[in-house]
């Protein structure tokens, strides 16, 4: 009897030392049935598929991910090899890929995609192993890529639409093979919450790879182990003595974040970390927060850090301590100095503090608009059109009007108006509600003119901090 996909597995992960266990609140997971010392490698794996980032300019090697020496396949004008040992080895693979890229017009192959052509050789590998052209392994066949978790009822419409689009220009780009277009739309879905970013020694991405088999190791934020690729293959070595029966976990984001950051970052894998760095939302987490912060105490005799996301009161203080401090040190436009004032806009805001946050507000509205001149060439931190400028214009404008600045506020949202319109167009019920706005305060500040015979008096909204 030909043992079936899964019996292969654990056999060769049981050579490594490894497992396939179920884990409480994760499903699958990966496990060591022996230990682990520090520095060694769990497991290593070639991936399934894999491409470099950036296709039509050669940033490395297709096979090695090696980034000099490259030449570009004379053919399809797509594939780049370092040399032919290289291409002999990706020679059955981009054989057929080949002579499908090859086939399309240019304007088809612009919209290659690293994704896309990921797509385009798995289903070319699939088919090669199928027809035993190529040789596929225990931890090497598309079984495993077709246990691979798609959350695809997670996955919200606007995306479903474009997982769809992106299988029917696969469908294009193989046209001799009958392609099972929803299958394909899943496997999108997998690429998404499975797919590993290949990176050079100092962590710089060159491209994307799909390895089945470590994709089984579960995140924690507080990792025993790390993923490290050397060329395109990847390896998985221990952070920590890792015991016998120990879930083998690493990390899938940017662990040096607080806690909202990385909820956030994780939410593209569908789960909610329960790890201890992550789950705390306790006075725990809000002191680990604030040491990733790196705020000290107001007390300068103690040695401790603040707690600022417990109280938006205190934050609000010690953020205008930092602002009154970068404005000696930075120029007025400087974006270090915009941050922080966007942080206390943010801030007064929660606390109903119109009057705060209004002034805040302006002081960004300056550097968003500005420009400067480098080297002939004119700089601005922001287009002249940018929603970002006509959206800040947008909260000013409404802060003025509720604080009864109504000629500021005419003067501000119809500047929102001019730039928003460009961006957003007119007919969307946002652009509808602006419109309103506009009309009402400017209606309200031509009463308040004519009961005044024409007399306007001066506004009392500039007040300082």
């Amino acid at each position: 009897r030909m043992a079936s996909w899964a019996e292969q597995l654990e056999r060769e992960l049981a050579r490594r030392g490894l497992a396939v266990a179920s884990v409480p609140g994760k499903g699958r997971g990966m496990v060591a049935v022996q230990s682990f010392f520090p520095g060694e490698v769990i497991i290593s794996q070639e991936p399934y598929v894999s491409t470099p980032n950036k296709i039509s300019v050669g940033s490395a090697c297709d096979h090695c991910f090696a980034p000099s020496h490259l030449r570009k396949c004379s053919v399809c004008r797509v594939a780049w090899y370092c040399g032919s040992a290289c291409q002999k080895e990706e020679w059955k693979l981009h054989q057929l890929e080949c002579q499908a890229m090859a086939a399309l017009t240019e304007d088809r192959k612009k919209m290659l995609t690293p994704t896309i052509r990921l797509m385009v050789r798995l289903v070319l590998k699939r088919k090669l192993q199928n027809a035993k052209a190529i040789p596929s392994s225990g931890i090497d066949n598309y079984s495993l890529v077709d246990a691979l978790e798609s959350h695809i009822s997670k996955v919200d419409e606007n995306q479903l639409v474009l997982y769809a689009q992106m299988a029917n220009l696969v469908n294009l780009i193989l046209p001799s093979l009958e392609l099972d277009l929803k299958e394909i739309a899943h496997t999108f879905s997998k690429f998404a919450c499975n797919a590993h970013t290949i990176c050079d020694p100092e962590l710089r991405p060159l491209g994307t790879g799909l390895y089945p088999v470590i994709s089984i190791i579960n995140h924690s934020c507080v990792p025993n182990a790390v993923l490290i690729f050397d060329g395109r293959t990847a390896y998985v070595r221990a952070l920590q003595p890792i015991s016998k029966l120990d879930e083998i976990s690493i990390s899938y984001i940017e662990t040096a974040a607080v806690t909202k950051k990385r909820h956030n970052d994780l939410k593209q894998y569908f789960f909610t970390c329960a790890c201890r760095a992550v789950s705390r939302f306790s006075i725990a987490g809000s002191e680990e927060d604030a040491l990733l912060e790196g705020y000290r105490c107001k007390n300068q005799t103690c040695d401790g850090f603040l707690l600022l996301h417990s109280d938006n009161v205190e934050a609000g203080s010690v953020y205008r301590i930092i602002e009154q401090l970068e404005r000696k040190l930075y120029h007025a436009f400087s974006i270090t100095l915009l941050n922080t004032r966007e942080t206390l806009l943010k801030i007064y805001m929660d606390l109903q503090d119109w009057q705060t946050a209004l002034t805040f507000c302006r002081l960004t509205i300056p550097v968003y608009e500005s420009k400067y001149v480098f080297e002939r060439m004119i700089l601005g931190v922001y287009a002249p059109f940018h929603p970002m400028i006509g959206l800040q214009f947008y909260t000013c404008g409404k802060l003025e009007w509720f604080l009864e600045c109504t000629e500021d506020a005419l003067k501000s949202f119809t500047r929102a108006a001019d730039i928003l319109r460009i961006t957003h167009g007119t007919k969307s019920q946002f652009m509808k509600e602006l419109f309103a706005k506009l009309e009402e305060v400017r209606a309200e500040v031509s009463f308040r003119f004519s009961s005044r015979d024409g007399q306007q008096e001066p506004s009392d909204c500039h007040g300082g901090k």
